[in-house]
């Protein structure tokens, strides 16, 4: 979950009146992140932006919207995992190269993030062998 309060808002010329902006913002601890680096074609130029994604459908979504999109394209998506090894919490930077869409009966899809680390995060590494649907692969 990501929180602020008012104080924090302030207005920016480079976005849209109906979206608010902030200069500071807490993350909770225990999730994992998900940042995405995407960008809108305006004209003849790109505008970039990052958006900061926790919850699966979100992730799922935002990725299928920008699919078969040729005015908008997703530049880079990172994880910011969280660790926790004996008293030691931490956090890890991973690039996400592939995100697939893993479905089980009778639960809904979840993302699952095939990172540079070699890592299948969100499954065992058994359940990661199983046939998903490829909702992202990032570029070269």
């Amino acid at each position: 979950m990501i929180t602020t309060d008012d104080t924090n808002e302030m207005s920016s010329h480079f976005v849209q009146p109906s979206i608010r902006t902030w200069r500071t913002a807490t993350l909770d601890f225990a999730t994992l992140y998900i940042f995405i680096n995407h960008a809108f074609r305006i004209k003849r130029n790109w505008l970039y932006q990052t958006a900061i994604l926790w919850q699966y459908d979100d992730v799922l979504n935002f990725c299928q919207d920008f699919k078969n999109d040729k005015s908008r394209k997703i530049v880079d998506i990172w994880l910011l995992e969280p660790l926790f090894e004996g008293a030691i919490r931490t956090r890890r930077w991973t690039t996400v190269l592939e995100i697939k869409k893993y479905f089980e009966e009778p639960g809904p899809a979840i993302p699952v993030y095939f990172t540079d680390a070699g890592e299948a995060v969100g499954l065992t590494d058994e359940e990661s062998q199983r046939d998903m649907e490829v909702i992202y692969t990032r570029r070269k």
